[in-house]
C-alpha cells in the first residue's frame, strides 16, 4: 500500500467510525410495528390543484410566448430602419466629400445596429423562457392527468 492509499483509508475508516448506523438495521424488531404502509388516495382537490397548476404554467407560458413575439416584431421593425438608414448612409459616404452629417448618419446606424442586436438578445431569451415554461407546464399536464387517472381508480364511482 503506498502512502496516498494509506492516508486514504485512514481517512475514510476514522470518519466512518463517527458515523452512527441506522438504528432501524441495527434493532429492525424494534421499528416493524411502525413500518405499516399508508394508503394514499388521489382526493379530487388533489386533481384539481394539479390541473390549476398546469393551467397556470400554460398561462406563464402563453404570456411569455407574447412577449418574445412582440420583442420580434419590434425587432424586425428596428431591422427595417437600420437598413433603410444604412443604405442612406452608405449613398452619402460614397459623395465626393464627407461631412459632418454623413459621419453623423453613419453613427446613428452603427447605434441602431447596436440596439437591434441588444433587441434580438432579448427576443432569444425570451423565447428560450417560453420554451422552459412550455416544458414545464408539459409536464405539469401529464402529472395531472395522471393524478386524474389514479384517482378514478381509486374512486371508480366518481366517474
Amino acid at each position: 500500500m503506498n502512502p496516498f492509499q494509506l492516508i486514504l483509508f485512514l481517512c475514510v475508516a476514522s470518519v466512518s467510525c463517527f458515523v452512527p448506523q441506522h438504528s432501524q438495521r441495527l434493532f429492525p424488531s424494534r421499528y416493524q410495528h411502525q413500518t405499516t404502509s399508508l394508503l394514499r388516495l388521489m382526493t379530487e382537490e388533489q386533481v384539481l390543484r394539479l390541473v390549476e397548476k398546469s393551467e397556470e404554467l400554460w398561462d406563464k407560458a402563453l404570456e411569455s410566448r407574447k412577449r418574445a413575439n412582440e420583442l420580434t416584431i419590434e425587432a424586425e421593425t428596428l431591422g427595417l430602419q437600420v437598413e433603410s438608414l444604412a443604405s442612406d448612409a452608405t449613398t452619402s459616404l460614397k459623395g465626393a466629400s464627407i461631412s459632418e452629417e454623413s459621419l453623423k448618419e453613419a453613427t446613428d446606424v452603427q447605434n441602431k445596429s447596436i440596439d437591434l442586436g441588444s433587441l434580438l438578445q432579448k427576443a432569444v431569451e425570451a423565447s428560450k423562457e417560453a420554451d422552459e415554461i412550455e416544458a414545464l407546464a408539459e409536464e405539469a399536464l401529464a402529472v395531472a392527468e395522471a393524478g386524474l387517472e389514479q384517482h378514478l381508480k381509486d374512486f371508480p364511482e366518481a366517474d
